[in-house]
């Protein structure tokens, strides 16, 4: 049987597509490739040092992103799907800016988010302003990095101000009120620069700097630091050393009744992290640890990030995919209008986006905090939304915003 004419034509015409392709992807899973990208889902970009001196806060935040996705996606399977890219900015100021224009140009990346660096976070940042692409800022805690001028810059993490405006709180609500106040360091560059910021504080206040002291971090002996504590007596010391140190130098003077009553230690690292309190939650007294992550009540049943990095990248995640959710035609103007009314409850707490004077801040304060000998962490000062309500017998910690005594 002849074929007809127009058979003919249909097949000429599909034999020409064939070689056409093949020509051009001689390996069958290039062509694969060439097809599934002809729909393409819209994009979400992350930026993290994930090569370079800082991979390893890269690569924490990573898996607190990771996590948040895959935690959103199986609580909303019918929602939006997205695919999700992580990219190297290698710690280097020039090579985000570069990715966040490259990714505008290429028109397939929604938003963008990163970078724990604040020097990466702010040319990131600059970028996204210049380049209409919204940005979240995840982890950087430099006041600066974002105004009320920015139009698509948002930052989930604290600013830096924030802790030293707790921790002056703090000092104002104790009774009788503090005049002498120690200070111990690390010899890291992030320690130095906040112990200086706390002697800044302590001169602010009128407050007598009893000690200022470095930690040296090959010493096993406390002797002369302990020697110190007890000639001086500060009302108030403060540890601007690593958990580990922190935990011996207070172990040691805590068994000779050294220390003083309201000891603080706070993380040194330039971004917040990691470290949790070892041999000082077995004591009969507690340090105090400033932290600015408290797990919501209502969010201990999900699987729960190792620290406060991975619990900003879980909640950055969830924000995100819950603004394009409600983004109407998923542009930059609607995307932004969507994080400007974010109002959720995340691992990381509430966040919205209306902190007073900065722009699209997240307004959460950090905290002091006290660990049982279980590891499980309790508010003392401020205490969160979710126990303002509460009453608590008083115990041998401190459980409220009453004056530690």
């Amino acid at each position: 049987m002849r074929k007809s004419r127009q058979t003919r034509t249909l097949f000429l015409g599909l034999l020409a597509l064939t070689i056409l392709v093949t020509t051009i992807f001689p390996n069958p899973t290039l062509a694969t490739e060439f097809e599934d990208n002809l729909e393409k889902r819209p994009q979400i970009a992350i930026l993290l040092p994930l090569s370079g001196p800082f991979a390893d806060l890269g690569k924490t935040l990573q898996k607190g992103f990771e996590l948040g996705f895959t935690q959103a996606k199986e609580s909303f399977p019918d929602s939006r799907q997205f695919n999700i890219k992580f990219l190297d900015s290698e710690g280097n100021p020039e090579t985000a800016r570069s990715l966040i224009a490259l990714l505008n140009s290429e028109g397939e990346t929604l938003i963008a988010a990163g970078t724990p660096l604040n020097t990466t976070a702010w040319t990131a940042s600059q970028a996204s302003e210049e380049n209409g692409l919204p940005y979240l800022i995840v982890g950087a805690n430099q006041d600066n990095l974002i105004n009320d001028k920015s139009v698509f810059t948002f930052r989930l993490t604290q600013t830096r101000s924030a802790k030293e405006t707790m921790l002056s709180e703090f000092i104002d609500s104790q009774e009788p009120a503090i005049q002498s106040m120690g200070i111990i360091y690390g010899e890291s560059a992030c320690a130095i620069r906040q112990a200086r910021r706390l002697r800044k504080l302590c001169a602010n206040k009128n407050i007598d700097l009893a000690i200022w002291e470095v930690y040296r971090t090959n010493e096993r002996n406390f002797y002369d630091l302990l020697n110190l504590i007890k000639e001086r007596q500060p009302q108030l010391l403060i540890l601007a050393t690593s958990p580990i140190a922190s935990d011996k130098l207070w172990g040691q003077g805590q068994r000779l009744e050294l220390i003083p009553p309201i000891t603080i230690t706070t993380p040194i690292n330039c971004v917040p992290g990691t470290g949790k309190p070892t041999s000082s939650s077995q004591l009969d007294k507690q340090i105090l640890y400033a932290t600015p992550w408290l797990t919501p009540a209502s969010q201990e049943d999900l699987r729960l990030p190792e620290n406060h990095l991975q619990a900003q990248g879980v909640a950055a995640a969830e924000i995100i995919l819950e603004s394009l959710n409600r983004s109407l035609d998923l542009t930059s103007g609607e995307i932004v209008k969507a994080l400007e009314t974010t109002n959720m409850s995340t691992v990381y707490g509430q966040v919205n986006f209306s902190g007073p004077g900065l722009g699209h801040q997240n307004p959460r304060p950090w905290y002091l905090c006290s660990y049982d000998a279980e590891g499980a962490s309790s508010a003392v000062f401020p205490l969160p939304p979710d126990q303002e309500t509460t009453t608590t017998e008083s115990t041998d910690k401190p459980q409220t915003n009453k004056p530690v005594q």
